[in-house]
């Protein structure tokens, strides 16, 4: 029972870091199917907090330029050949204006956006405008302007996908995500992911109730070892959660340095709490466990006495 409880917690450490780790890529990444695939491959390396959203946008839609124009298609129709191709050609000219939008209404996230406040189209977006019209683009951006396009359940849309030699799926690789404006005064990081916060309050709801057993253990002794053993467990990796997470200090386009301080004061609880439960864990387990004596002890007995008859006796002992 004690090893099954042991790789149970375990597991549940290892899906908080990956729920996490997964949702914070997720929410950080150019392009939800991709990733940051292309800026990897063109760079060798991951990019940092002060690469300009132009350039990661630009290096994502050449990137998949070149992808979709490489993938052979021998059961295409010739003419929806000579239509994905020109969409090809537009994507292109898309990404060479480099004119692209701003996500001005989720500080701290990159989302998609179809057509920003200043009328700035996106590249799904541009095409469809090149192809079909402008106000076809502009109905779509009223009912799904920060919508990813898999999530975009509208027939006129996935007909023109379809008739232009195309699939959802791959105007979806083509469709970026977009951070704040660099340089922008009004920006904020003050913000937690649903991802890390939630895996706080899982990992911070164990704590504290291993914690609190811990303690009761403590103080009448004589427990066993599973409840430390996970105490310990737990502790760990809600260190290594706060620690992953812990923000830092960046500089904006004014030359101003801001940081997230509400994650880094969850990350500085998730460390806390789990170095109390390494502590409480650790004692619990190194306590002296030897059942305590008991200083008073009594016992009754019978003993035979005349006319084969039995009478009772009590004895008491006091240990000094």
């Amino acid at each position: 029972m004690r090893y099954k409880l042991f790789f149970l917690g375990a597991c549940v450490c290892a899906c908080i870091a990956m729920f996490t780790q997964a949702g914070n890529n997720k929410k950080q990444s150019v392009n939800p199917i991709l990733g940051d695939i292309s800026f990897e491959k063109t760079f060798g390396e991951k990019p940092t907090a002060d690469v300009s959203n132009e350039l990661r946008i630009a290096t994502h839609l050449a990137y998949v330029e070149n992808l979709l124009r490489q993938k052979e298609l021998p059961h295409l129709p010739a003419a929806l050949k000579e239509k994905r191709n020109h969409a090809l050609n537009l994507l292109h000219q898309y990404t060479v204006n480099g004119v692209f939008p701003e996500n001005v209404d989720f500080p701290g996230e990159r989302k998609p956006c179809f057509i920003d406040q200043n009328g700035r189209i996106c590249a799904v977006g541009f095409l469809l405008e090149q192809t079909v019209s402008r106000e076809e683009a502009e109905r779509i951006n009223e009912k799904y302007q920060y919508e990813e396009l898999l999530a975009m359940n509208d027939p006129s849309l996935d007909e023109w996908v379809a008739s232009n030699g195309l699939t959802k799926e791959e105007c979806a690789m083509i469709q970026p995500t977009y951070g704040d404006p660099i340089g922008n005064p009004s920006y904020t990081a003050n913000k937690i992911t649903p991802a890390y916060g939630v895996s706080s309050s899982i990992a911070g709801g164990i704590s504290l109730s291993l914690n609190t057993i811990n303690s009761i253990q403590i103080s009448r002794g004589g427990a066993g070892k599973t409840v430390p053993l996970l105490g310990l467990i737990t502790g760990a990796g809600q260190i290594v959660l706060g620690l992953t997470n812990m923000p830092k200090d960046q500089t904006n386009g004014f030359g101003a340095v801001y940081t997230n301080e509400s994650q880094k004061t969850l990350s500085f609880i998730n460390i806390g709490l789990g170095t109390t439960s390494i502590i409480l864990s650790t004692w619990n387990l190194l306590a002296d466990r030897k059942p305590k004596e008991k200083p008073v002890t009594w016992n009754i007995y019978s003993y035979p006495v005349q006319g084969n008859s039995t009478c009772f006796g009590l004895s008491m002992t006091r240990k000094l």
